[in-house]
C-alpha cells in the first residue's frame, strides 16, 4: 500500500543545470505558489498524507545571480496550482505507470493490492488540501511563479534571470524546450519601487563551452499592476533586449516594426499598495489648525510634549545641549535620545548582501552609514535598470540635450515684481543661511578675512559667523559646524534682535554625509502626500533632538518668531521641519500668549514634497530660485524623465556620428536630431502615466537677469511647476552656487526700488497658474 502511494506521488528530479540544493522535509514551510500552509494545526496525517504534503512543499534554494537575497527562497512543485485543485483522475495521470494501463480497469501493484484504495486516499488528501485556508498575501511583497515559455525558436537549455532593482534571482536550467519550471520567487517592493521600478525577466540559453546566449527580455512595470487582481496568470511578451521598454525612448518604441520573440507565462501575486490619501480635515489656507498628530514621526506625541516642558523648565541651560565645533570633543549627554531609525529601510530588510562593502565598511564606516550606503546602492541599481549605454553614448546624449535646451527658455509669468519688503526679507535672511557654511562659505563669496587667515583662527567657523552676522558672541546660542553623521546636517542657532526672533540656519551639502542624504531619494508617504526620504529623516533628527531646546530659547528670550533658513539641502530640510512645527503652532502660541509665528526662508532648496503638500504651506514657507537652477528641479521622477530623454537623444543622434556631434555638425545636420528630441519631450509631457515629481514647498520666487540688461536682476513670484522638468544647460549647475545668490539679492533690491508701482503679488494667487510654458527660440 505504501509503495503504491509512494509511486503515485513520485516526482521527477530537478534538471542538472545549476543544481539547486534540495530540502526534503514536511516542515511547516509554506508553499509560495499555492499560498497554503504545509500542515494545518490539528490535522491528523497518515504516512501517505505526509508523503503527499512533502511532495507539495519540497523547497529548492536557487542560486541567485550577482547578490544573494538571504531569507528569500523559491519553491518548485511538480503539481501546479491548477493541478492541485483538479480531479483525482488528473492527479493519477501524472504517474508514469498510468501510461500503460486503461483508466477504466482496476490496477494492481506487484503485491496484488488494488490501486483503487490508493486513488481514494489520494482523493481524500486532495480534498483536504483544497479545504485549507489560504495564507494571506504579505504586504510589500511581489511573488512571481515562472511557469513556461512559448517562443518562435527552439532553445536547448533555457533559464531565466529575474531582476528588480538590486534583487536578482535565477531559475534552474531546464532540459525542456518550453522550460516548464513552475518555480516561485519573492521580491521586496517599497512604495517608491511600485511607482518607478520594473521587473525584468531575461531569458538565456545555456551553453556548455561558449558564453550563454541572451535570447530576450520581458518586463513588468509595477505601476501597471494597479487595478489588476491580487493573483493572476498571464503571458508577457519577450523582446530583444535592445527593443525592450526600458532601453528605448517612448518615440522609438512606437516606431519599431520588429515582432516579439515569444512570451513567458507568469503567475503574479501582489497586493497593490494604496496611494497616500489626503487629510480628511485639511488646514484652512489662512489660519493654523493643528494637523493630525505626528506620532509616526516621534515615538509618542506625549513624549514630545514632555520634552518641551522639560526644556522650558531647564531654562535653556547649556548643560543638556553642548556647544561644540569638533565632534571628537563632544561630551556624552546624560539624557540621550533613542537612536533615530533610518526611515527608508525596515528592520527586516537584510535581503541583499554586499560582502565587499560589509568587509571594508566594518573597518572604515559606522554601521549606520553602511546601511545608508546600501540604500543608495539599491536606488542606483533600480534607476540603472535598462540604462545600458556606453560611456561614449552617455556623453553623446548629454551633448545633444545641452544643444537642444540651449534654445529652450522658461517663459516668465507676468505677475510683476516682488514687493520691496519681500526682496529685503529674502536678502536679510540670506546672510544667516550663508553663515551656516562657516569660514569656507564666507570666504568663497569674498566676504571673509582670507581663507588662510580665517583657517588658523580659534574656532574659525564660530568666529567667522559672528563677524559676518555682526552679532554679539552671546547671541550665537548653539552651533554644530562639523557634524559627521548621515541625516545630521551642520547648523547653528542665533538670537536676532533686529527681528526679535530665534534663527535656525541649516547648512546645505558640503560633505560626503550630506551627499548620502541627498542620494537617499526614495519617496515616502507622509501627510497625505509624498516626501523625500533622506531629507525627511534629517528633519526628524532636528525635531527629536533640537526642537525642545529651541522652545527653551524662545521662552527665555521672549521672542515673537522662529525663522528657519537654509540653502540647498538645508533649505529642503528647513521646509519639512517647518511643516512639522506648524503641527504644534498652538503650543508655541500658548507659550508666547498667542503672539508667535513660524516662518521658513529656503534658498535654492531641494525638491522635497508632492505638489499638494507644497501648495498647503504657501503662507509660511518662501523659496527663492535663481533662473534655471538644476538642484531645485531634481527629484527621482524628473530624473526618470531625463533618463528617457537621454535614450531618445542617443537614438536621434545615431545618424550623425561622433564627429558631427562633437565637432563639425551644422544646423542642417542638427535639425532632424533636435526635432526627434522635441518629439520625445512632447511624448513625456502628454503620457497617460507620468513619473510622480517632487516640488519645492511653499511660495516660490524666481530671480531673473533682465532680458536686455544682464547686470540687472529682478525677483518675481513664480509657480512651483518649474520643478517638473530638468533643463540640461551649461549654466544650470553654476546658478546654484553661493556667489550667484549673494550678488543677486542686492541687484534685485535695486530693481525693486526703481519701480514706483512695485506691484505686490500674493503668493497664494500663484496656484491659479496651471503651467509654465517652455518655448524654443526661433532660429533663422
Amino acid at each position: 500500500m505504501s509503495e503504491a502511494v509512494a509511486a503515485l506521488f513520485s516526482r521527477p528530479k530537478p534538471s542538472a543545470g545549476l543544481g539547486p540544493g534540495r530540502l526534503n522535509s514536511s516542515s511547516t514551510l509554506p508553499n509560495l505558489i499555492t499560498q497554503q500552509p504545509a500542515q494545518r494545526p490539528g490535522m491528523t496525517t497518515s504516512l501517505a498524507t505526509m508523503t503527499a504534503i512533502s511532495s507539495q512543499t519540497d523547497i529548492h534554494i536557487t542560486s541567485p545571480t550577482g547578490t544573494r537575497a538571504s531569507g528569500t527562497f523559491s519553491t518548485t512543485s511538480s503539481i501546479s496550482t491548477s493541478t492541485a485543485s483538479s480531479s483525482t483522475s488528473s492527479l493519477i495521470a501524472t504517474s508514469p505507470t498510468d501510461l500503460h494501463h486503461s483508466p477504466s480497469k482496476p490496477r494492481t501493484n506487484s503485491n496484488g493490492t488494488n490501486t483503487s484504495a490508493a486513488a481514494q486516499l489520494l482523493s481524500r488528501v486532495s480534498e483536504e488540501i483544497k479545504q485549507r485556508p489560504w495564507r494571506p498575501l504579505p504586504d510589500k511583497r511581489l511573488q512571481i511563479n515562472v511557469k513556461r515559455i512559448d517562443l518562435n525558436q527552439i532553445l536547448q537549455r533555457p533559464y531565466v534571470i529575474l531582476t528588480l532593482g538590486d534583487q536578482s534571482y535565477q531559475t534552474s536550467t531546464s532540459e525542456r524546450e518550453h522550460g516548464d519550471w513552475n518555480e516561485g520567487f519573492e521580491f521586496r517592493v517599497t512604495y517608491h519601487a511600485q511607482l518607478f521600478d520594473s521587473l525584468q525577466l531575461d531569458l538565456y540559453d545555456r551553453s556548455i563551452l561558449l558564453r550563454d546566449r541572451h535570447v530576450g527580455r520581458a518586463e513588468i512595470k509595477l505601476s501597471h499592476l494597479q487595478g489588476l487582481p491580487e493573483s493572476f496568470t498571464s503571458f508577457y511578451e519577450i523582446w530583444d533586449r535592445t527593443k525592450s521598454a526600458s532601453t528605448m525612448s517612448n518615440l522609438a518604441g512606437k516606431k519599431t516594426l520588429s515582432s516579439n520573440i515569444g512570451a513567458i507565462q507568469l503567475r503574479v501575486h501582489y497586493r497593490y499598495q494604496k496611494p497616500p490619501q489626503p487629510d480628511e480635515h485639511p488646514e484652512p489656507p489662512m489660519s493654523i489648525v493643528p494637523a493630525p498628530r505626528i506620532s509616526n514621526e516621534l515615538e509618542v506625541d506625549s513624549d514630545f510634549l514632555a520634552q518641551l516642558s522639560e526644556a522650558m523648565m531647564d531654562d535653556a541651560s547649556d548643560t543638556r545641549f553642548q556647544k561644540y565645533e569638533d565632534p571628537e570633543n563632544k561630551e556624552p549627554r546624560t539624557n540621550q535620545h533613542a537612536e533615530l531609525k533610518f526611515a527608508t529601510v525596515d528592520d527586516d530588510e537584510t535581503v541583499v548582501q554586499y560582502p565587499i562593502l560589509d568587509m571594508v565598511g566594518s573597518w572604515t564606516i559606522a554601521p549606520e552609514t553602511q546601511k545608508v550606503v546600501k540604500a543608495v546602492i539599491r536606488i542606483a541599481s533600480a534607476f540603472g535598470q535598462g540604462f545600458e549605454l556606453t560611456n561614449a553614448q552617455i556623453l553623446t546624449g548629454v551633448v545633444v540635450l545641452e544643444r537642444y535646451y540651449r534654445d529652450v527658455t522658461s517663459e516668465r509669468i507676468d505677475t510683476g515684481l516682488a514687493t520691496l519688503e519681500q526682496v529685503e526679507h529674502a536678502g536679510y535672511f540670506w546672510r544667516f543661511s550663508m553663515a551656516s557654511y562657516g569660514y569656507a562659505g564666507i570666504n568663497f563669496v569674498g566676504k571673509g578675512n582670507g581663507i588662510m587667515k580665517d583657517l588658523i583662527r580659534w574656532r574659525s567657523d564660530h568666529a567667522c559667523a559672528i563677524d559676518f552676522l555682526r552679532i554679539p558672541q552671546e547671541d550665537l546660542l548653539a552651533y554644530e559646524f562639523h557634524a559627521s553623521k548621515v541625516f545630521h546636517p551642520s547648523y547653528y542657532v542665533a538670537l536676532d534682535r533686529a527681528t526679535n526672533s530665534i534663527v535656525l540656519a541649516i547648512r546645505g551639502t558640503m560633505s560626503a554625509f550630506d551627499t548620502l542624504t541627498d542620494l537617499v531619494c526614495e519617496y515616502q508617504q507622509w501627510k497625505g502626500g509624498l516626501v523625500h526620504g533622506g531629507v525627511k529623516t534629517s528633519a526628524d533628527w532636528f525635531m527629536t533632538n533640537l526642537v525642545p531646546q529651541l522652545v527653551a530659547y524662545i521662552s527665555k528670550h521672549k521672542v515673537s518668531a522662529l525663522n528657519i533658513v537654509g540653502h540647498s539641502l538645508g533649505g529642503g530640510t528647513a521646509s519639512i521641519l517647518t511643516m512639522m512645527l506648524l503641527d504644534h503652532q498652538h503650543e508655541f502660541q500658548s507659550l508666547m500668549n498667542g503672539n508667535f509665528r513660524i516662518q521658513c526662508h529656503a534658498f535654492a532648496p531641494a525638491c522635497t514634497v508632492s505638489k499638494e503638500l507644497a501648495d498647503r504651506y504657501k503662507d509660511h514657507i518662501r523659496c527663492y530660485v535663481y533662473e534655471d537652477d538644476i538642484v531645485s528641479r531634481l527629484s527621482y521622477g524628473s530624473m526618470m524623465d531625463v533618463k528617457t530623454m537621454m535614450l531618445g537623444a542617443v537614438e536621434a543622434a545615431a545618424h550623425m556620428g561622433l564627429t558631427k556631434v562633437f565637432l563639425t555638425g551644422t544646423d542642417e545636420d542638427w535639425k532632424p536630431t533636435l526635432e526627434a528630441v522635441s518629439e520625445v519631450r512632447k511624448q513625456i509631457k502628454t503620457a497617460t502615466i507620468q513619473h510622480p515629481k517632487l516640488y519645492i514647498a511653499g511660495a516660490v520666487f524666481q530671480l531673473w537677469r533682465h532680458e536686455n540688461e544682464l547686470d540687472c536682476v529682478e525677483m518675481k513670484p513664480a509657480s512651483n511647476r518649474l520643478c517638473e522638468e530638468v533643463l540640461i544647460k551649461s549654466a544650470a549647475l553654476s546658478q546654484h552656487l553661493l556667489g550667484i545668490l549673494d550678488n543677486a539679492f542686492p541687484k534685485a533690491r535695486e530693481s525693486s526700488m526703481m519701480i514706483p508701482s512695485n506691484q505686490a503679488v500674493s503668493p497664494t494667487t500663484l496656484s491659479k497658474e496651471k503651467t509654465i510654458r517652455l518655448t524654443r527660440k526661433k532660429t533663422n
